[in-house]
């Protein structure tokens, strides 16, 4: 599935309905991607008393399947404007819905910032005041692939190991041998054999001798 950004920035309102009659609104703006597999959610910062008419100029990038934005009309950025209250929480002023396909149709083929202007409605659908932002589509970028775990195995440098010792495990797909970073000594080199201990030595390791052990 291809994913791709939408680079947004929220510039202004104007023309608001006025819900606080006491003193200037504080308005901010909640943001998210509705109508898809998944909802996001951003805000702006609030504009202290930015009353019907405030200012953000704040920047948000959100993520989004463009093949489902195509056909699927209901696949929609929603603007929230919402009035900071203290007592009995806060109210929404209105709300701006923006299907994602009229971006990409409005921004055709290029990758150029876009401005545009969109009514906002207040909750009972008549429309009061307008929002103003800023779009911008990235490239398409396939979903990340999780990567397989990286496996390190320490390893003789003297390689074919011995007889005697463990040959290591190495995994067969994705990897190729011998090992990235692998340094083949020359064969004289390899294969020089180690010094004979004088007779009746202790062995020279685990299940390893000098000569034959004894019957």
């Amino acid at each position: 599935m291809e994913q791709r950004p939408l680079e947004l920035t929220v510039v202004s309102a104007e023309g608001l309905k006025k819900v606080k009659h006491l003193s200037k609104m504080d308005v901010y703006v909640v943001v998210k991607v509705s109508g898809g597999e998944s909802t996001t959610e951003q805000k702006t910062p609030v504009h202290k008393d930015g009353g019907t008419s405030p200012k953000w100029n704040h920047p948000m990038v959100f993520s989004f399947n463009e093949s489902l934005a195509q056909t699927n009309t209901t696949l929609a950025i929603t603007f929230r404007l919402m009035c900071c209250r203290t007592f009995r929480g806060d109210k929404e002023i209105g709300e701006a819905r923006v299907p994602i396909k009229e971006l990409l149709d409005g921004a055709g083929n290029g990758n150029s910032a876009k401005y545009t202007t969109y009514p906002v409605k207040k909750p009972s659908g008549k429309a009061k005041g307008k929002l103003n932002f800023v779009y911008r589509f990235g490239e398409k970028a396939a979903n990340a692939v999780p990567a397989y775990p990286l496996v390190m195995t320490v390893m003789n440098p003297l390689y074919p190991p011995s007889h005697n010792a463990a040959v290591p495990a190495y995994p067969t797909v994705g990897y190729s041998y011998p090992p990235l970073g692998f340094q083949q000594l020359p064969v004289q080199e390899a294969y020089k054999p180690a010094p004979q201990p004088p007779a009746g030595y202790p062995p020279v390791g685990p299940g390893l001798y000098s000569t034959p052990p004894p019957a």
